[in-house]
């Protein structure tokens, strides 16, 4: 026989030299599945990592409707609409007359929402929160929390 078919026949070729290509293969699909299982990892840990930004920045806007909200409440002037600025976030309070219960006593729906920026290096990320309460105005002193449901009242 001739040297080319000599390198063309598989018979003639050891056992190891047949198999050289499939371990190739083996590595290569092992490889690519290393890469999709680490790619997945580092994916949800991101997700994960997101998760807990919008969580902090979601419970800061909420604090900050409540403090917005408190302020409003300790002011003298109570306007109908009043907002504050704090740090990286906003608040508007609004004040809402829902029924007059008698002569000299109203009862208002005084809601707070605040939203916070996330444009700042280190800001926890963009969230809006709002929160409501029940006040009452008696003559002309300031509203105050009604720790009663409306049912309650009238």
């Amino acid at each position: 026989m001739s040297r080319k078919a000599d390198s063309l026949d598989f018979r003639s070729r050891s056992r190891y030299e047949q198999q050289a290509g499939f371990v190739l293969v083996a590595v290569l699909v092992l490889l690519a599945a290393l890469y999709l299982g680490a790619t997945g990892i580092f994916l949800a840990a991101r997700a994960e990592l997101q998760i807990g930004v919008s969580h902090a920045a979601a419970s800061q806007a909420f604090y900050l409707a409540e403090a917005g909200l408190t302020t409003w409440m300790a002011s003298t002037a109570q306007p109908s609409t009043a907002v504050y600025a704090v740090g990286n976030g906003m608040v508007t309070v609004t004040a809402i007359r829902l029924v007059r219960v008698d002569s000299v006593a109203t009862l208002y729906r005084i809601t707070a929402r605040a939203t916070i920026g996330g444009v700042q290096a280190g800001d926890p990320g963009r969230a809006t929160r709002g929160t409501s309460v029940l006040g009452m105005r008696i003559g002309d002193a300031p509203v105050t929390r009604v720790r009663r449901t409306l049912r309650e009242i009238l």
